[in-house]
């Protein structure tokens, strides 16, 4: 499968096994993660493998955010909610939490670091079913939280940018239908003829 072939047949499948992942496993994904372009080679990626009790530790932060967010938490459709949102971290065995870590040097910018750091999570995603693993990446507004990223043990100034849950799939994901780039490009110079706006 080519690079190209391979980016439009990624897709999330949430659908995951018990089945432990292996070691090896996961730092061929992470080698993998950390072969990103990135400003000033300030090496910014930070991650933090999630797994087995340690999920409990991300249900308990969630919980707890929602908890302060969440005016009525105690109204039973909250209380059904919040303890949809404490099983959330068990859909799968592993967790990688992927984090940008704060600049040091004065030309290096934090933006910088955060979008090497996506990009990161991107190579995971493509890599993941090379291994036969399934893999899907989620936010949320508990991420951007000031004391999400060091509840989870990440130095001060480093910005969470996605979890990734990972497993073996139980099932295939059927193809995608995938749109054309056409609605969101413009042409400058003599390329085309045709701008499209």
């Amino acid at each position: 499968m080519s690079i190209i072939e391979a980016i439009k047949a990624r897709s999330s499948n949430g659908i995951m096994t018990d089945a432990a992942v292996s070691p090896e496993k996961i730092k061929q994904l992470l080698d993998a993660a950390v072969c990103t372009p990135v400003h000033h080679n300030t090496k910014p990626w930070r991650f933090l493998v999630i797994q087995g009790a340690g999920r409990q530790l991300l249900s308990d932060i969630m919980v707890q955010y929602y908890d302060k967010t969440m005016p009525d938490s105690e109204e039973s459709k909250a209380i059904a909610l919040r303890d949809k949102l404490s099983k959330k971290p068990f859909r799968s065995p592993i967790i990688i939490a992927v984090a940008a870590a704060k600049p040091e040097g004065e030309k290096a910018i934090m933006r910088e670091n955060v979008a090497s750091a996506i990009a990161a999570c991107q190579n995971i995603l493509l890599a993941a079913p090379a291994l036969g693993l399934s893999a899907f990446w989620r936010t949320g507004s508990f991420m951007y939280a000031p004391d999400t990223a060091s509840a989870l043990g990440f130095k001060e100034g480093a910005e969470l940018v996605g979890l990734i849950y990972l497993g073996h799939p139980k099932r295939e994901m059927p193809p995608k239908s995938r749109e054309t780039s056409e609605a969101y490009v413009r042409w400058l110079g003599q390329m085309t003829e045709t701008i499209i706006s």
